[in-house]
């Protein structure tokens, strides 16, 4: 990247003002993009093409920077056909574990069409607001990838899509076609999933398909101890609820976890949780940490608890959404803002708690919370009080386990 890039990144003001101006610039001048075969700005490459590039070192990445509102469009057939040269595909992943749990069922399937192509991982390998290296340690246990490589990048202070991963192009082999995974998020797209398929061109499935869940082959001693904990403490309960009620992207924790924890247990459950601040000294709860066992670890144990227990989860619109689907778990789905594109996100097994119908949900899959069963935690976020959290998850869950 150069100076001015730099420079101008490091300056969000200018950033909007410099992105602004050239967005503006092409939808005026309207000069079309000319790319190679295999991928397209907007539009998926037709089949076929004939290639009028050079198969030179560039061909293999993405010639520039997206424009606002810019999507690119794969068609990996083509670059296969026009150049018998490519060795490999380097997918590179800037994203949250949410985001990555999304694009399980489409890394899947990209598998099975290209079975003898090695698939390597390339992950930002630093904290920040689009990025976990944590997605690197579950491609490490996903069969479909061959070897996982961090690099050192930066976000963009506004078109998430232009994340700097040019430290990564040092690791990927020659001949290895540079895969940016992205994916379309708006109040149009039907879902993150669809849009990861048509974003590869790939058969929509008839459903959208949940999160694929790789666990290792082995049970890890601090997994055995929790399930053990679990075995122990909740043989008399009604189930186990599972919390998450914290969210990186949103920047929220639930701020009465201590009354929701012990209104679950005087109803007779078992409560683990990945939040702090429950009643730590109660036999009847059990708070995960996280420092110790790793975020796949603890799917691991909630698919091992699911084969023994009732298990239910409650969590805000953060990974556990898309983790509890791919572990086929009742979820009481806290909507703690609104999200014009929540639906992007959604899957069946969730009921959404919300103070905002949305449109592109099934209705009889939003619980609506009316005024008295929140407060506000500040001018976007609201905060459901525990007692009202209890009775819908008792109306909902405890009917459908009678």
């Amino acid at each position: 990247m150069s100076n001015f890039q730099t420079f101008i990144r490091q300056h969000r003001p200018l950033c909007v003002g410099y992105e602004s101006l050239r967005w503006l610039k092409h939808k005026i001048c309207f000069w079309p993009s000319r790319t190679p075969v295999w991928y397209g700005f907007d539009k998926r490459p037709a089949n076929g093409a004939h290639e009028k590039f050079p198969l030179n070192a560039s061909w293999y990445c993405i010639a520039r920077p997206l424009y606002m509102h810019e999507h690119v469009y794969y068609n990996l057939d083509n670059a296969l056909a026009a150049n018998p040269n490519v060795k490999g595909f380097a997918f590179v992943f800037f994203m949250g574990i949410g985001d990555y749990l999304y694009a399980t069922s489409v890394l899947e399937a990209l598998k099975q069409k290209y079975p003898q192509i090695p698939f390597y991982a390339y992950v930002g390998g630093q904290f920040d607001r689009n990025n976990s290296p944590l997605v690197g340690k579950l491609l490490e246990e996903n069969p479909h990838f061959e070897r996982v490589f961090y690099f050192n990048g930066t976000r963009h202070p506004l078109i998430w899509k232009n994340y700097d991963y040019s430290a990564a192009l040092k690791d990927v082999p020659e001949n290895f076609l540079v895969i940016p995974v992205y994916y379309d998020y708006g109040i149009y797209i039907t879902h993150r999933v669809v849009s990861l398929f048509q974003t590869f061109g790939l058969p929509l499935p008839q459903d959208v398909p949940a999160p694929k869940m790789y666990f290792p082959k082995t049970v890890a001693p601090v997994v055995e101890n929790y399930l053990a904990l679990a075995r122990t403490q909740a043989q008399f309960t009604k189930g186990i609820v599972f919390l998450q009620l914290d969210s990186r992207g949103s920047n929220y924790v639930y701020p009465h976890m201590q009354a929701l924890v012990d209104g679950l247990i005087q109803e007779g459950y078992f409560v683990m949780s990945v939040t702090k601040g429950g009643p730590t000294k109660n036999p009847q709860y059990v708070e995960i940490d996280i420092k110790k066992l790793a975020i796949n670890q603890t799917w691991q144990l909630l698919h091992l608890l699911k084969q023994e227990f009732p298990l239910y989860v409650i969590a805000v619109n953060s990974v556990f959404w898309a983790a509890s689907a791919g572990l086929d778990l009742p979820n009481l789905g806290l909507q703690h803002w609104i999200d014009k594109k929540v639906h992007n996100l959604w899957y069946p097994n969730i009921e959404v708690v919300t103070n905002h119908i949305y449109p592109f949900l099934p209705r009889e899959k939003q619980i609506f919370a009316p005024a008295q069963s929140y407060t506000r935690h500040n001018k976007k976020i609201i905060d459901y009080k525990p007692e009202w959290i209890i009775r819908w998850f008792k109306q909902k869950f405890e009917k459908e386990s009678v």
